[in-house]
């Protein structure tokens, strides 16, 4: 009679395997950056205007806001447009990997099946690519900064370590989003809901220091992440430090995501071609 083969605790759940997974995948900066590419290429190939409808759909949507949602704010109108463009810009970028968390994996399917590749390799393309659109979102928006006579000031330095807070807090939601998604697929379908409603509760809409009453406006907005993450990124290139509540929210969130990170990826790594 054959024994079952006994799995040890190792095998079971090895939170070390996720950072290294992590390393081997971005020392393959090549493979993951030449993935988005293609995606990119692929996603505007057939259209008359390619990339420009990345700018004109941001473009689009900064304008409608602010013509609509202008007239509600104590901002001035070239105040609030700019705003609105920097906010919106990021908040893109962090619900696009909120999203495309879900579906990291799952698109990959094929490649994890058939070639031994980091599964952080994966996670860096979805990055990068939303990387990409960010950065050209951003540059319309302080086109528009600059053409409304605006200029930067010296606390504008302080958004570069917030976007680079923010660019590892990606990393960890799309690795934890990806694998508990590849094995319960409800929750992807949870996850469009809560995106949802996640847009009228972050200050993009509207201007968070001209809500402070406290209410259920206020305390739902304000322990939305997202708030957060805008603040500590736009404040300081709209001229003023972050809020530091917002530096701590994001700094004990970005702890808890990295733990959560390491016991998710050591339990799903050695499962996840199964669960595809």
């Amino acid at each position: 009679m054959t024994r079952p083969v006994r799995i040890s605790t190792t095998d079971r759940f090895n939170p070390m395997i996720v950072l290294t997974d992590l390393v081997d995948g971005a020392k393959r900066v090549h493979l993951w950056l030449a993935f988005a590419s293609d995606e990119i290429q692929n996603r505007y190939r057939r259209s008359k205007l390619g990339l420009a409808w990345i700018v004109l759909s941001y473009l689009i949507f900064v304008a409608t806001i602010s013509i609509f949602f202008g007239t509600f704010s104590d901002l001035d109108h070239n105040r609030f447009t700019i705003y609105v463009a920097i906010n919106f810009a990021i908040f893109t970028f962090l619900l696009g990997n909120i999203t495309d968390g879900c579906a990291v994996f799952r698109v990959a399917r094929t490649w994890i099946s058939s070639v031994p590749l980091p599964h952080s390799t994966h996670i860096y393309k979805s990055i990068a690519r939303s990387l990409f659109v960010f950065t050209i979102n951003m540059i319309v928006a302080m086109t528009i900064f600059f053409l409304y006579g605006y200029k930067l000031e010296l606390v504008a330095w302080e958004a570069i370590p917030a976007f680079l807070l923010l660019l590892v807090d990606a990393v960890f939601v799309q690795m934890i989003l990806g694998y508990i998604t590849a094995r319960f697929r409800d929750i992807e379908h949870l996850i469009q809901s809560i995106t949802r409603i996640l847009f009228f509760t972050t200050p993009v809409l509207w201007v968070r220091d001209e809500h402070v009453s406290r209410g259920m406006r206020s305390t739902v907005s304000e322990l939305n992440p997202m708030t957060h993450a805008l603040e500590i990124f736009s404040a300081p290139i709209l001229g003023r430090h972050a809020d530091p509540h917002s530096w701590m929210f994001i700094l004990y969130m970005s702890v808890a995501l990295f733990v959560i990170a390491l016991i998710v990826g050591g339990y799903s790594h050695r499962r996840l071609p199964y669960w595809l």
